[in-house]
């Protein structure tokens, strides 16, 4: 707001957050319905606010994942067009498996978009291998949240650049023709090969023991023997291994 030499209110110059509100809305190509999920209360309550002052429906928001399973399973439809997971960043990968098989029960898919604080490794990983079409930052701008909402209900693809950037250098080290030609052989069993899949997700060893019904010691024991056999010595070079080899798909 600018004062005129005057003393008159200059309206011209007068931006507020709902006309800034309206001018995406107005740009936005698509009127989903949308299901929040997660976040703590004050975030997604604010959350929902600007997504109806932009022009979407809420159709549903959820405190946790179990609370999004009642809501899907209780209709003969999926009740929203598309699902925002708000993390918290406390067992997002639990988060991941949850919704994942929520959506197999009801045998629909619906689009993902992920909201995090940072994108890393192993949480875009996990989202990507269960079919999350966007993952944006919590402080993207709002045209950037938008856009990967509108993207994900089209069923394309939205990254932040972060996570994007992520993928790009662990693909670009997998495919790197010199890298290529150091590789040591490897011979896994079934169960390591799990074990590589799962901890290229992003989980624990404590997840993965659960998962798998095993120990979590027996779970390191696989974990030395992956490490030993591959010739690497962090989850990062792990997963960079394992793409090379054909391990895992991303």
């Amino acid at each position: 707001m600018r004062i005129a030499g005057d003393g008159m209110i200059d309206k011209t110059a007068t931006v507020s957050l709902s006309d800034r509100a309206a001018e995406s809305s107005a740009h936005s190509q698509t009127q989903a319905c949308l299901c929040l999920v997660g976040g703590k209360r004050i975030v997604q309550k604010a959350l929902a606010m600007l997504l109806k002052s932009l022009g979407f429906r809420i159709g549903h928001a959820c405190a946790g994942e179990d609370a999004m399973a009642e809501a899907f399973l209780a209709s003969s439809r999926p009740p929203a067009d598309v699902i925002v997971l708000i993390l918290s960043g406390v067992g997002p990968f639990g988060s991941f498996r949850r919704i994942h098989e929520t959506l197999a029960k009801i045998g629909r898919t619906v689009p993902l978009v992920v909201l995090s604080e940072q994108a890393s490794r192993g949480q875009v990983y996990a989202a990507i291998r269960i079919g999350a079409r966007a993952y944006v930052n919590l402080d993207a701008d709002t045209e950037e949240l938008v856009k990967a909402i509108d993207l994900a209900s089209r069923d394309k693809t939205f990254l932040a650049s972060d996570a994007a950037e992520l993928l790009v250098n662990d693909i670009s080290t997998a495919v790197e023709p010199s890298s290529r030609q150091r590789l040591p052989s490897t011979d896994l069993s079934r169960r390591e090969t799990e074990v590589v899949q799962l901890l290229c997700e992003g989980l624990s060893s404590k997840e993965i023991a659960r998962h798998l019904h095993i120990s979590a010691k027996t779970v390191e024991n696989h974990r030395y023997n992956i490490y030993r056999k591959c010739e690497v010595d962090s989850i990062a070079a792990l997963m960079r291994h394992a793409i090379q080899q054909g391990m895992v798909s991303i």
